[in-house]
């Protein structure tokens, strides 16, 4: 019996993919057929025949697609998210990182995950009109120094040490959203695991730890590669339940262990993680690669949670 041709994969706004690299070309290389567009080349036609949504680059229909991911957010993705979720489910289509989104924040995601039972670092919400009074509550309960991050994700990280620096951080940030406070957790270890179908298939380790390897832009080009098989069970685990908790099939998960519980913290996890740009590049690309393979073959198959075995469960 002749084996099924598997059809070809549409990225969406996936233009950080080929910063350094032609990634087209590593992709068609591995044997995988892909599409990449802009969410704004999207044509989406509504009639008494129903709905048709295509991609104007090649004019293919999305329903003609084996997979379809979303990599990045920008406008308008949130107001068409939805719609071209909707359209994939109706024809059969695997969407990755596109159904349960919208926008996914920072404050999203920790929320999410928190109630999922995930470890996150305390964190407070700290809104546009933020009381001046409010590193010293801050300074309580988070200890110091903490760190300041922005609600949706844009902008550096900051460590606050100090009164003048917090200060300094709010005036510079314009019209910002809010920002989140953050416990700065003490660490023993700090990973990158990129998690793929349910399967960590990728783990960077810090080489050194201190207070800069806790931010999410904290050189992981810089890391050391270690085997996704070599790590605490409990780790893989942990980023595995966290990619699944957020409905991501694709993930770039940055866990931290306490380094006086022990405990896996989960720090950030990012529906875009840098397969095509920073360190390794050929390690995440294999990887990735192979995962776009197997979806491809078998649109519809289990996420692979099994090959983590032995897999603890995170009550």
């Amino acid at each position: 019996m002749a084996r099924p041709v598997s059809k070809p994969a549409l990225l969406l706004n996936s233009e950080e993919l080929g910063e350094h690299i032609d990634f087209a070309s590593e992709l068609y290389a591995a044997g995988v057929d892909v599409v990449f567009c802009n969410i704004e080349e999207l044509a989406i036609d509504i009639g008494p025949g129903g709905a048709r949504i295509r991609e104007t680059v090649s004019g293919r229909d999305l329903a003609d697609f084996g997979l379809v991911q979303v990599l990045a957010y920008p406008r308008p993705t949130a107001t068409l998210l939805n719609a071209v979720a909707d359209y994939l489910a109706a024809n059969g289509v695997r969407a990755v990182n596109a159904t349960g989104v919208g926008v996914p924040t920072r404050l999203f995601k920790y929320v999410r995950l928190a109630n999922r039972g995930m470890s996150v670092p305390s964190t407070v919400y700290l809104p546009p009109r933020l009381p001046l009074d409010a590193y010293h509550d801050l300074a309580l309960r988070l200890d110091l120094p903490f760190v300041l991050k922005t609600v949706t994700g844009g902008g550096k990280d900051s460590i606050v040490g100090n009164e003048g620096a917090f200060t300094e951080k709010l005036q510079g940030a314009g019209n910002a959203r809010g920002f989140l406070a953050q416990e700065l957790v003490p660490p023993d270890g700090s990973y990158f695991l990129l998690v793929l179908g349910g399967c960590v298939s990728f783990a960077l380790q810090h080489r050194s730890i201190d207070g800069g390897d806790l931010l999410e832009m904290s050189g992981w080009e810089e890391a050391t590669l270690v085997e996704p098989q070599s790590l605490d069970p409990m780790a893989r685990a942990t980023a595995v339940q966290a990619a699944t908790s957020l409905d991501y099939d694709i993930a770039g998960v940055h866990l931290v262990r306490h380094w006086t519980t022990g405990q896996w913290c989960v720090v950030d996890v990012s529906p875009n993680p840098p397969i095509g740009r920073g360190g390794h590049i050929a390690d995440k690309v294999s990887a990735y690669s192979a995962y776009l393979k197997g979806r491809l073959a078998d649109p519809h198959q289990e996420d692979a949670e099994s090959l983590l075995d032995p897999m603890p469960r995170l009550d």
